[in-house]
């Protein structure tokens, strides 16, 4: 790469606009360079090197650019990614806009924001935590809306901040949602699967599951991942990565085992479960949990 494409890359987060490239290029040159996969285009003329990581910043970089904006914030889905607490990959950019727009790529959105509910994270203008969160719970879908509120809590963001902003958000589309689901976020939980498997627990009736359940066995300390503890019920998010391969069995089985010994009888959940057959695990347990009442 020549040098002065190099020098505004290196200024922006490793986005360079067709306009700066041909001080220094042809367009035929520039061309070819998209051509054989060197260079990928992120918006409408802005690029960015094909081993060059799309990262939030990198791509709300490439839209300010695009837009020819001097400031644009990040928002919804993709300064939840910022903030550290995206639950959903390979989305479009969100930005906040004066007019709404939408591609498959980009998403700008025409919402009203404060001086103080924006921030800056390394370097890139952003809505703050607890304004990203609401922003978020209020309009993905349940299961994804509570997995987002429960890693915000784990990044560090009180129930009180989502209260306070829910609060400012009186009126928008999906706040309902967010209020019943701040009230069901629970800081314990620690993945996004174990968080849509909750989910499902609680809307199929059942006592909300305890998250994250510590057992002292006589071979030492077990977790579940979610259960009743009172009844010794407890559910296993069946995660195909954690769960498969040659270790899975002699790792998980022993464990089983004691858990067992101890009067704890365990169901599981696949992620085919948790998003079309929900009843495949909630049935069995509401029944184990009505036994002996």
């Amino acid at each position: 790469m020549r040098l002065g494409v190099e020098q505004v890359r290196n200024k922006q987060f490793g986005v360079f606009t067709a306009r700066q490239v041909l001080r220094e290029y042809t367009r035929a040159e520039l061309r070819a360079r998209v051509d054989r996969g060197e260079w990928v285009r992120v918006f409408h003329g802005v690029y960015r090197e094909a081993t060059t990581s799309p990262s939030p910043e990198l791509r709300v970089e490439a839209a300010r650019l695009s837009m020819g904006l001097t400031l644009l914030a990040a928002a919804y889905n993709t300064a939840a990614e910022l903030h550290g607490f995206a639950v959903l990959a390979d989305q479009p950019t969100d930005v906040l806009g004066i007019q709404a727009a939408r591609s498959h790529r980009l998403v700008v959105h025409r919402d009203r924001v404060d001086v103080e509910e924006l921030e800056l994270i390394r370097g890139t203008l952003t809505t703050n935590a607890a304004r990203t969160a609401v922003d978020v719970a209020r309009t993905l879908t349940r299961l994804d809306a509570l997995a987002t509120l429960d890693a915000a809590l784990r990044a560090g963001v009180s129930s009180t901040a989502l209260t306070a902003e829910l609060e400012k958000q009186a009126g928008r589309r999906g706040r309902r949602q967010a209020a019943q689901l701040i009230g069901l976020a629970d800081v314990r939980a620690e993945s996004p699967m174990e968080w849509r498997t909750r989910l499902r627990c609680i809307d199929a009736g059942l006592p909300p599951p305890e998250p994250q359940i510590e057992v002292q066995t006589r071979n030492g300390l077990r977790r579940i991942d979610l259960g009743w503890r009172r009844r010794r019920i407890g559910l296993e998010y069946d995660s195909t990565v954690w769960h498969s391969g040659e270790t899975a069995a002699l790792r998980d089985n022993p464990r089983h085992n004691w858990l067992s010994t101890e009067g704890w009888t365990l169901y599981y959940a696949t992620a085919a479960d948790v998003y079309h057959h929900p009843h495949h695990f909630t049935t069995p347990i509401r029944h184990a949990l009505g036994r002996g009442q």
